[in-house]
C-alpha cells in the first residue's frame, strides 16, 4: 500500500500530539471522599488513556492512529505511531484501565460511547499486520474483556435505546461493537446486538428529518439508525424497513439534510455540528452501495450530500479550536469510509 496521503499525515501528527497532551482535560470522577480527589491527575487513574481532552476522544484517537497504520504501515509517521502504542499498550496499564470500573459507582462510567470506540480499536489492533500488533491487542486485552461483558450486559437488560445524536445514542455504539464482534470472533456478541436492533428498531417508522437535529448533536439518529440496520436485516428487507422508516427519503426529499454550521468554534458543545457532518457523511457513504444497487431515489442525494457535508467540516478537523482538534480526525476517518464493516 503507498505512503498515507499529506492529509493523513497530518492526522497522524496531531492525533499523536492531542494523545500525549493530558491537559486541558475535562475531568469526570465519581468521588467518595476527598482522599479520591488529592490525585485527580488523568494519568493517575487513567494511563493508557490520559489524554485529547477526555477518556472517549482518547480512546478513539488511539483509534485513529491505528487505523492510520493499517492503512499505510510504511508510512512517515508508522514508526512513531508504534513506538507509541509499544509503550502504552501493555498488560499492567489495562488492567488499571480495567480496575477503574470496578470502583464503586464506576461500572457505568463512559457508558456506552467510549466502551464502545475501545472495543473498535481493539477490532482495528486485531486487524493490524503490524510485528508488534499480538503485543498490543494483547496488553488491551484485561481492558477489552471488562467492556465486553458490560455492554452485553447493558444491551441484554436495556428496556429501551437511546435515541440522542450524542454520546448515548444506542444505535451508535452497536455499530462499534458489531464491528468488533465479527473482527474478535464474538459470535453471542454479534446475536445480541441483531436481537436488540430488531427488537428496538424493526418497527420503526414515518421519522421526519425535521426533528433529526439540534444544536449540540454530533449524531444523526436517523441515519445512525439506519446505518445499523443495514447491517442486521437482509437488503430487501432493509430497503422496505428504509423506506417506511424515512418516508422523505423513499421519496428522494432530501431538503432536511443539509450541512449544520458552527457559529462559536471555541464553543465544546457546539461543534458537535461539526462531528455531525462528517458522521452524516459517513453514514451516506456507508448506505450507498446498497442504495445504488436497487436504484433508490436518494441514492444520487447522497453521494452528493456526504462531499458536501465532508468539506462543510473540513476546516475544523486539524486547524480548528482544541475542542474540535481534540477528536473529529475520528470522525473524518470515518467519512472516508473506516466505518462498520
Amino acid at each position: 500500500m503507498p505512503d498515507i496521503s499529506a492529509v493523513h499525515a497530518v492526522y497522524a501528527r496531531t492525533a499523536l500530539e492531542h494523545v500525549r497532551r493530558e491537559y486541558p482535560n475535562f475531568v469526570m470522577h465519581f468521588a467518595h471522599s476527598a482522599a479520591d480527589l488529592r490525585d485527580c491527575a488523568p494519568s493517575t487513574w487513567h494511563p493508557m488513556f490520559y489524554g485529547s481532552y477526555d477518556w472517549h476522544s482518547c480512546v478513539h484517537m488511539h483509534w485513529s492512529l491505528a487505523h492510520l497504520l493499517n492503512l499505510a504501515p510504511k508510512a512517515t509517521h508508522a514508526k512513531a505511531i508504534a513506538s507509541w502504542f509499544d509503550r502504552q499498550f501493555e498488560p499492567t496499564r489495562a488492567a488499571a484501565e480495567a480496575a477503574y470500573f470496578d470502583r464503586e459507582g464506576a461500572a457505568h462510567w463512559e457508558r456506552p460511547y467510549g466502551w464502545a470506540w475501545l472495543l473498535k480499536l481493539d477490532a482495528e489492533l486485531a486487524r493490524s499486520e503490524h510485528p508488534h500488533a499480538p503485543r498490543w491487542h494483547a496488553g488491551l486485552h484485561p481492558l477489552t474483556t471488562r467492556i465486553e461483558q458490560a455492554l452485553s450486559q447493558l444491551l441484554a437488560t436495556a428496556p429501551a435505546p437511546v435515541r440522542h445524536g450524542v454520546h448515548s445514542n444506542t444505535a451508535f455504539a452497536m455499530l462499534l461493537a458489531l464491528d468488533y464482534a465479527q473482527a474478535a470472533g464474538a459470535p453471542a456478541l454479534s446475536a445480541l446486538i441483531e436481537r436488540r436492533a430488531r427488537a428496538w428498531f424493526g418497527e420503526d417508522r414515518d421519522y421526519r428529518l425535521a426533528f433529526d437535529f439540534s444544536g449540540e448533536d454530533f449524531l444523526s439518529p436517523a441515519l445512525t439508525e439506519a446505518l445499523l440496520m443495514s447491517k442486521v436485516l437482509p437488503s430487501a428487507d432493509f430497503l422496505r424497513w428504509f423506506d417506511a422508516f424515512l418516508p422523505e427519503l423513499a421519496q428522494g426529499d432530501c431538503t432536511r439534510l443539509q450541512p449544520a454550521c458552527v457559529r462559536n468554534e471555541t464553543d465544546a458543545r457546539q461543534v458537535h455540528n461539526h462531528g455531525l457532518n462528517l458522521s452524516r457523511a459517513w453514514a451516506m457513504r456507508s448506505l450507498l452501495p446498497l442504495l445504488e444497487a436497487a436504484a433508490h431515489p436518494v441514492a444520487p442525494h447522497f453521494r452528493a450530500l456526504a462531499a458536501m457535508h465532508r468539506r462543510a467540516a473540513e476546516a475544523a478537523i486539524v486547524g480548528g479550536d482544541y475542542v474540535s482538534t481534540h477528536w473529529l480526525i475520528s470522525f473524518a476517518l470515518l467519512a472516508e469510509g473506516a466505518g462498520a464493516s
